[in-house]
């Protein structure tokens, strides 16, 4: 059995803690394994509660109750359908929240050809999403095209050009081998939403085809454009991993509150913690709204509230 950081435990046991009563807290937490399925690395962890026992699997983080999947791989084979059976509401969704910022009116306009799609049936319908598909595009060049970070241009290209522009946030937000696969999904993109709208033969899978390329090409400028807002990833300062994680330690003493710091998974290194009391973490906040809105999650829908109704769980 892999062995477990003290750091990580704690992470898996505050997650535990937090979607379970104070009379059925976590206490040993073990890794039983790590799957690599389709390019996403899943953690296993083995969970004991004071009263039930729970699986729990990362990539999203979820629990799930071992009286339900006995074994480990029978819980990651339920996380993994989850999953799927969410994949068309996700594909609506970047990848990071913070991608989908750098792009929000080009992805609202993107979710309208995605609903357009649901009801369409005809060629011309098809035909139409490949317009709502080039106007997310051409949405990016007028959200960006006086961004900073492009800088002054001699002959600026018109906004509808988004050939043009886009070979410009290609030579402004990426380099080497990126630049060139920029610009080349610039072009094709393009290119392929502008043969849907004149295709008179169009057919769902033209309309995918494009959906997808589109979607593709808003993710990868999103990234690029979170990239040239924050910087490059944090590495540890000792052995150079992107390895990082956030740990929050809960202390009652000499104040009540939390101690933050950062820890490299690959070396162990740990940066000074910092200290915050309770009450200025939640200074400003609706505590009574929070804790009195509605639980939200795939867990509420996984476990029924009469088997265990003393839970109330998110």
């Amino acid at each position: 059995m892999p062995d477990l950081p003290e750091h990580e435990a704690r992470r898996i046991r505050h997650y535990v803690n937090g979607q379970s009563p104070k009379d059925d807290q976590a206490g040993l937490v073990q890794k039983v394994g790590s799957r690599r399925i389709v390019g996403r690395v899943h953690e296993l962890y083995n969970v004991h509660c004071e009263k039930t026992r729970w699986w729990v699997i990362t990539e999203p983080t979820n629990l799930y109750l071992q009286d339900d999947f006995p074994e480990a791989e029978q819980a990651l084979i339920f996380h993994l359908g989850l999953g799927l059976f969410m994949a068309e509401r996700s594909r609506r969704e970047l990848e990071e929240e913070g991608d989908e910022q750098q792009v929000s009116g080009s992805w609202r306009r993107y979710r309208q050809a995605l609903d357009a799609m649901d009801d369409a049936g005809e060629s011309e319908d098809f035909q139409a999403i490949g317009i709502k598909c080039r106007d997310a595009l051409l949405a990016v060049v007028r959200d960006h095209m006086g961004d900073a970070w492009v800088g002054e241009l001699d002959d600026p290209p018109k906004v509808s050009d988004f050939k043009g522009c886009g070979a410009i946030f290609a030579e402004r937000l990426a380099q080497d081998r990126v630049r060139a696969y920029l610009k080349a999904l610039v072009e094709r993109t393009w290119d392929l939403a502008v043969w849907l709208q004149h295709n008179t033969n169009a057919t769902p899978d033209d309309a995918e085809l494009v959906l997808n390329a589109t979607g593709h090409l808003l993710s990868s400028l999103g990234r690029l454009l979170h990239r040239e807002a924050h910087g490059e990833p944090e590495r540890c300062p000792r052995c150079g991993s992107y390895k990082l994680d956030n740990d929050l330690e809960v202390v009652e003493e000499p104040d009540p509150g939390y101690l933050e710091s950062t820890i490299c998974g690959a070396c162990g290194w740990q940066s000074e913690q910092q200290f915050t009391g309770w009450a200025d973490h939640f200074e400003g906040t609706d505590l009574v709204g929070y804790l009195s809105r509605p639980a939200e999650g795939p867990s509420d829908r996984l476990h029924r509230k009469e088997r265990r109704p003393d839970v109330d769980r998110e």
